[in-house]
């Protein structure tokens, strides 16, 4: 189900007009997409924050309600880029990117590890190296995350990236040599902590 967030758009440009956005709790932003001409717009700070505390690292696909005076308009869009302020912690600008719902597009999706490891029950530590994969995939069918099941995991093993191909049912586009996680057994564990003092 699509996230909907409301905005509306705006004539004003410049530094004034967007202090004075920003005076009234309300955020300068951008749609633009391949086959969509810049509009600028204004959404409002307090639902901005709550959707992005909600999406947490989530690429998700909204639902943008453009109110134009008496003119209503709907597009699908990716959050692209979120400036913040880097003192006063608010936000600056948002861009929003206009999706086709016909071409796959890549994004960063969070991971899961489903299970416990046979390794981790026999004292040895699951590492994982990763957050986040890259999925390319249609818009409307961007994941929520990635699950790696990690129960069969035994002291030493790893799964990389290219060992995910085809047990998930989308195209990961991450080097497919590098490691997602593993399972350190208990003694390598002790002498990298050893090493490090």
């Amino acid at each position: 189900m699509d996230v909907e967030l409301n905005v509306k758009s705006r004539s004003n440009r410049g530094k004034g007009a967007a202090r004075s956005l920003r005076r009234e709790e309300r955020v300068p932003a951008i749609l633009y997409g391949p086959k969509t001409a810049p509009v600028s717009l204004s959404v409002g700070a307090k639902r901005l924050e709550k959707l992005l505390r909600d999406m947490g690292e989530e690429s998700k696909l909204l639902q943008l309600n453009i109110e134009d005076g008496e003119a209503q308009g709907t597009r699908q869009v990716l959050i692209r880029e979120v400036q913040v302020h880097p003192f006063r912690r608010r936000f600056l600008h948002v861009d929003f990117y206009e999706v086709p719902l016909d071409q796959a597009i890549e994004v960063a999706v969070p991971v899961e590890f489903v299970g416990e490891p046979i390794g981790v029950k026999k004292g040895g530590m699951l590492n994982s190296f990763v957050r986040t994969l890259t999925v390319r995939c249609l818009p409307a069918e961007i994941p929520d995350r990635v699950q790696i099941d990690v129960a069969g995991l035994d002291l030493g093993d790893a799964i990389h990236v290219g060992a995910l191909s085809g047990k998930v049912p989308f195209e990961l586009v991450d080097d497919p040599t590098s490691a997602v996680v593993n399972i350190t057994a208990p003694e390598a564990a002790k002498e990298a902590e050893g090493t490090e003092g």
